[in-house]
């Protein structure tokens, strides 16, 4: 910052110089002399302050340009299938998990299976899925007595998945 603002000294210092000679040595106007040189000092002025502004810029980016800036793809496993997977470690582990995490997930996957396949909603639809899958994703569920009993095991969670599957199919 410092550097731009002596950049531009020489320029001044000249300039003055410029103007004492022609003051003492050339029969001209006094006061138009002085205007010119105060137009090109303040010319020098204003150019100094462009440059410091355009230096205070450049240092922090604005919330535009980092908003304007792509960011890089992130090739990766999607989010939801992270989610989803830690969704089902936890539920095999608890009883409370599985009804309150992924429980959901099934329901929302039975009633979109369900009502693309027959056209009704999941309430009207315990007579076009087995007993076990009914079991988990009916309106009625309870939650479970025991929160912190061990869930389905990971070969039950994939059962309900199949079935679900063949709703969907």
């Amino acid at each position: 910052m410092r550097r731009i603002l002596l950049r531009w000294v020489p320029f001044a210092v000249v300039a003055t110089l410029v103007v004492l000679v022609v003051l003492l040595a050339a029969p001209i106007d006094r006061d138009l002399v002085l205007r010119i040189y105060a137009l090109v000092v303040g010319g020098l002025a204003l150019a100094t302050l462009t440059a410091a502004t355009g230096f205070a810029t450049r240092r922090t980016k604005s919330q535009f340009a980092a908003a304007l800036r792509t960011r890089p793809a992130r090739y990766g496993r999607p989010e939801e299938l992270e989610r989803l997977e830690r969704h089902v470690a936890l539920s095999i582990e608890n009883a409370a998990d599985f009804h309150y995490r992924l429980r959901r997930t099934l329901v929302e996957a039975t009633d979109a299976a369900v009502w693309r396949r027959y056209g009704v909603p999941l309430e009207q639809a315990e007579n076009l899925m087995r007993a076990r899958l009914w079991a988990v994703v009916s309106p009625d569920c309870k939650p479970p007595t025991d929160r912190r009993a061990a869930g389905p095991s990971l070969e039950e969670v994939s059962t309900l998945v199949d079935e679900i599957e063949r709703i969907g199919l």
